[in-house]
């Protein structure tokens, strides 16, 4: 009999995640889709268009999860398709995330629903999007609906998906909508983002009072924050030491701390600091999302700040695959007091070689951060299919499914990963027989 090289704790959630503008198709009623319409905004000219056509293959799809042994889903309403217009809400979109439910209690998949993954219905954008504050208060509208709409079906809610990306993807680095470059916006932006969580954590553990799962919880909610490892470049040489603890200290450090603690303090140099509390985001964390990807290497007076380190193998959009770094970003959420559930995590890989090795590395990383003590409820992997992967569009191939987009409605074709992480997911537990297949290192 194979030796076990690591065991999960009983219970442990498996699954993957989706995004409803990265799959649904059709969604044109947010900033995402007129951003795509402007020449060069995406990589390839691509646009989100029709996606995966899951807004019409949903239950084909989560039937295949659980064929995996997927016991969670993460998935995200649509703002737009839900509320089009303010106050005004569209009782067909509603209807079909209803049947959504359905399909996913049928299928025995937990769902983890997100209430906002970086699109805003027009009507927000256009009346300033998150740099004003009234948008706080018509999230905290749509929270309050959905919890009041959802809540007999939902129990675990992601709130905020990775609010300090949204932030500095479009108001720093201006790549993603409204495209601008701006680091005092993009700071008021994460810190907005971050007071809506905890407005939200709140709203949804007052309005979601019924268990839909029977385990005696009614609301689990958290945010997703993305966690990569900041290193210098050069470690001898102090512009790298020091760019890279600002840019951890201010994406990674003050992210979490505000969840404990209230504060949001937000600093970079050159730009004016944002500092309040918001007695709201005081211990709004029931579990911490982890999504982890790879970590950045940081490299001062570059035009390119973060880099790969030499050699390192790449996944197919320049990232360092490091497998080591899943297990420390755990370690790293956990100091939140809150359980870890990895909301994200996978790597662009069309051709499917650096994955399956990769990902079985990653696990057991992570396995052994949960036997020193690290409490981790899950593991949800991006992407259950290939997608629309924002600017990038659709060059970075995440998915356990590849994705035919000139036909979106052909089959997906399972790739060896969607196996391997079945095979984890079934027995709960990494044998040595699976890691010498994919060639993983037990002892990395």
């Amino acid at each position: 009999m194979s030796r076990i090289l690591t065991r999960f704790p009983k219970g442990f959630h498996w699954g993957s995640a989706t995004s409803a503008h990265q799959v649904e198709g059709g969604n044109r009623g947010n900033d995402w889709w007129r951003f795509e319409q402007q020449p060069g905004a995406i990589r390839g000219g691509a646009r989100s268009g029709d996606a995966c056509r899951h807004w019409e293959r949903f239950d084909e799809d989560f039937a295949r999860a659980r064929g995996y042994g997927h016991t969670m889903h993460r998935l995200s309403l649509e703002w737009s398709r839900i509320e089009p217009g303010h106050g005004r809400h569209d009782a067909v979109a509603i209807a079909h995330y209803h049947e959504v439910f359905a399909s996913l209690r049928r299928h025995g998949l937990t769902p983890l629903v997100t209430l906002h993954h970086f699109t805003n219905p027009l009507w927000i954008a256009d009346a300033g999007g998150w740099e004003t504050r009234s948008t706080l208060d018509r999230f905290d509208e749509f929270v309050r609906f959905c919890a009041r709409e959802f809540g007999g079906e939902v129990d675990w809610w992601c709130t905020v998906n990775e609010p300090e990306v949204g932030a500095f993807r479009a108001y720093s680095e201006g790549v993603w909508p409204p495209g601008r470059r701006d680091d005092g916006r993009a700071l008021g932006v994460m810190a907005n983002l971050l007071e809506a969580h905890g407005r939200a954590y709140r709203i949804l553990h007052d309005e979601d009072r019924a268990d839909a799962d029977g385990d005696g919880r009614a609301a689990v909610v958290g945010f997703a924050k993305h966690l990569p490892q900041f290193v210098p470049d050069r470690p001898w040489f102090i512009p790298d030491i020091v760019r890279a603890s600002v840019e951890d200290r201010v994406f990674n450090t003050a992210v979490l701390h505000a969840a404990v603690t209230g504060d949001i303090a937000l600093s970079i140099p050159g730009v004016t600091a944002v500092n309040r509390h918001v007695p709201e985001l005081e211990r709004s964390l029931d579990y911490v999302g982890l999504n982890y990807y790879t970590r950045w290497r940081v490299r001062s007076f570059a035009r390119v700040p973060h880099v790969a380190r030499r050699g390192a193998p790449l996944n197919d959009l320049g990232w360092e695959v490091w497998p080591t770094g899943l297990g420390e970003a755990a370690r790293r959420a956990a100091a939140t007091g809150a359980p870890v559930l990895v909301t994200e995590h996978g790597l662009a890989d069309a051709a499917d070689a650096l994955r399956p090795r990769a990902l079985t590395e990653s696990l057991l990383g992570l396995g052994r951060a949960i036997e020193a003590g690290t409490r981790v409820v899950g593991y949800l992997h991006w992407s259950l299919m290939d997608n629309f992967e924002w600017s990038e569009g659709y060059e970075g191939r995440f998915g356990l499914e590849h994705v035919d987009f000139a036909d979106p409605a052909r089959p997906r074709t399972p790739r060896r990963s969607a196996g391997i992480l079945a095979r984890i997911a079934r027995a709960n537990a990494i044998d040595e027989d699976l890691a010498r297949e994919v060639g993983a290192d037990a002892g990395f």
